[in-house]
C-alpha cells in the first residue's frame, strides 16, 4: 500500500518517496543521453551517405513534430498505462526503434523512425514530469524539479562523450545507445512506491488550460525559444564575431556548464523566496546578458562568467515554470496542463532558432542577442504584469526602451 501523499509531507532521507524520484532521475539521465547522442549520431551517417543538409535537418526535427502532435494524446494514454508503465513503455519503444535504425538504413525509414523515438521519448517526458510533481510538495517542489533539469542536462552533456567512444560506424553506436537507454529503466521495474496520475472526465480544453496560468505557459515558451536559438546560433556568432570552430563550440560548452551547475541553487532559492521572484531574476539577468555579451567577446575573464551565468538562469526558465506548473493546476488537471506545456515549449524550440537566424541576418550578428534579450523581457514583463506591479511594469518598459535605443549604438557597435 501506497503512503497517503498529504500537504505537510516532506521529501526526507528515510522516506520511501525518496526512492521514487531517484528512480525519475536515473531514467532522466537516459532520456538526456539520447537527446545528446542520438542527432549528432544520425547526421554523421547521414552525412556519410550522402543526404543532404535539408534531409539531415528534417530527420533530426521531426520528434519535436511528433511530440507537438502527439501532445493532446499523452494525458489519456498516461491515465490507462500508469505513470510507471507509460515511463517503461516509452523507454522500451525508444529502444526498439534505436536498435532498428541499422537494419532499416536510409531517410525515409530513419525520419520514421526518429518521430516514433519522439513520440516514445514524449510519453517518458510528460510521465516523468507528472510524476515529481504529484510526489513533490510545494516547500520542496523547485529543488526537485532543478534536479531533474541537472539530470537530464548531465545525460545531454553525456552522449556526445558516449559518441566519441563508439564511433558512428556499424551497429555498435545504435547497440550501446539502447543499452544504456535500457540500462536507465531498470530501477523502474523494482519501483515500489508509484504515484497515481489522477485526471477528471471534465477535461478543460487546451486554450482554457493555457488562460488558467498565463504567465506559466509563457514561460515554457520563451525557454524553448531561447534554449533552442541559444544551441544552434551561439556557435555561429561566435565564427562571427571572429572565433576559430573550438572557441566558437566553448561558448554553448560554458553555456551548458551553468545549466548543469547552477540548477539546483536557482532551485533551493526559489523554495525559499518564491518561485516568480526567482523566474523573474533569471528573466531580467537573460535580458541584461545578450546585451552585455558582444562587449565582451574578446575579454576573456568577463565572457566565460557571463556565459556561465547567462546560461545557467536561461535554463531556470524551464525548471521554475514547470515548478509552478504543478502549484498552479490541481491534482486531476495536472496531466493535460504537463502537455500543453512541453507542446508550448517544443513550439518555442521549433520557432526559435528560425526568428533568431532571421534576425542575425537582419543585423549581422548582433540582432540575434537583440533577439534573445526581447524574448526574456517578454516573460519579465508578463511576470509584473500578472502581479500587477503597475509602477515596476511601467519602469520596466521604460528601461527596456532605453536599452534597446542606446545599447546598439554604444555596446554592439
Amino acid at each position: 500500500m501506497q503512503p497517503a501523499l498529504t500537504p505537510s509531507h516532506r521529501i526526507g532521507i528515510g522516506d520511501p518517496w525518496k526512492r521514487s524520484l531517484a528512480t525519475v532521475f536515473t531514467v532522466t539521465v537516459g532520456v538526456g543521453l539520447i537527446f545528446g547522442f542520438q542527432p549528432p549520431l544520425l547526421a554523421f551517417v547521414l552525412s556519410r551517405d550522402g543526404a543532404s543538409s535539408f534531409e539531415i535537418g528534417t530527420v533530426i526535427g521531426i520528434s519535436t513534430v511528433a511530440v507537438i502532435l502527439f501532445g493532446p494524446l499523452y494525458p489519456p494514454l498516461i491515465a490507462r498505462l500508469g505513470l510507471r508503465r507509460a515511463v517503461l513503455g516509452g523507454i522500451g519503444l525508444a529502444v526498439l526503434a534505436l536498435l532498428a535504425m541499422p537494419l532499416l538504413h536510409g531517410v525515409r525509414a530513419w525520419f520514421v523512425l526518429r518521430f516514433l523515438t519522439g513520440c516514445a521519448l514524449g510519453l517518458v517526458w510528460i510521465a516523468s514530469e507528472i510524476w515529481l510533481n504529484t510526489v513533490s510538495t510545494d516547500d520542496v517542489r523547485s529543488t526537485v524539479m532543478a534536479l531533474y533539469a541537472t539530470a537530464f542536462a548531465a545525460g545531454v552533456m553525456a552522449g556526445p562523450l558516449l559518441l566519441q567512444l563508439t564511433g558512428t560506424a556499424g551497429w555498435r553506436p545504435f547497440q550501446l545507445g539502447a543499452a544504456c537507454l535500457a540500462l536507465t529503466a531498470l530501477p523502474l521495474l523494482f519501483a515500489r512506491h508509484t504515484p497515481c496520475a489522477q485526471r477528471d472526465a471534465q477535461r478543460r480544453p487546451p486554450w482554457r488550460l493555457l488562460r488558467a496560468a498565463p504567465v506559466v505557459m509563457l514561460a515554457a515558451m520563451i525557454a524553448g525559444l531561447v534554449e533552442s536559438a541559444d544551441l544552434s546560433l551561439l556557435p555561429v556568432f561566435g565564427l562571427h564575431r571572429g572565433f576559430d570552430e573550438r572557441a566558437s563550440l566553448s561558448l554553448v560548452t560554458v553555456f551548458l556548464a551553468g545549466n548543469v551547475i547552477l540548477q539546483l541553487p536557482i532551485g533551493r532559492l526559489a523554495d525559499r523566496l518564491g518561485r516568480r521572484r526567482v523566474l523573474g531574476a533569471c528573466a531580467l539577468v537573460s535580458v541584461l546578458g545578450p546585451l552585455l555579451l558582444p562587449s565582451m567577446m574578446h575579454v576573456p575573464w568577463l565572457l566565460w562568467p557571463l556565459l556561465f551565468l547567462w546560461g545557467g538562469m536561461m535554463y531556470g526558465f524551464y525548471t521554475q515554470g514547470i515548478a509552478l506548473l504543478g502549484e498552479s493546476y490541481p491534482p486531476h488537471e495536472l496531466a493535460d496542463a504537463n502537455a500543453v506545456f512541453v507542446v508550448v515549449y517544443c513550439g518555442g524550440g521549433i520557432i526559435g532558432p528560425t526568428v533568431g537566424g532571421l534576425a542575425m541576418d537582419v543585423w549581422n550578428p548582433n540582432g540575434l542577442m537583440l533577439f534573445l534579450s526581447a524574448a526574456a523581457s517578454l516573460l519579465l514583463v508578463g511576470l509584473l504584469a500578472e502581479a500587477r506591479l503597475h509602477r515596476a511594469h511601467i519602469l520596466i518598459l521604460f528601461l527596456s526602451m532605453i536599452l534597446y535605443l542606446f545599447v546598439p549604438t554604444t555596446v554592439f557597435i
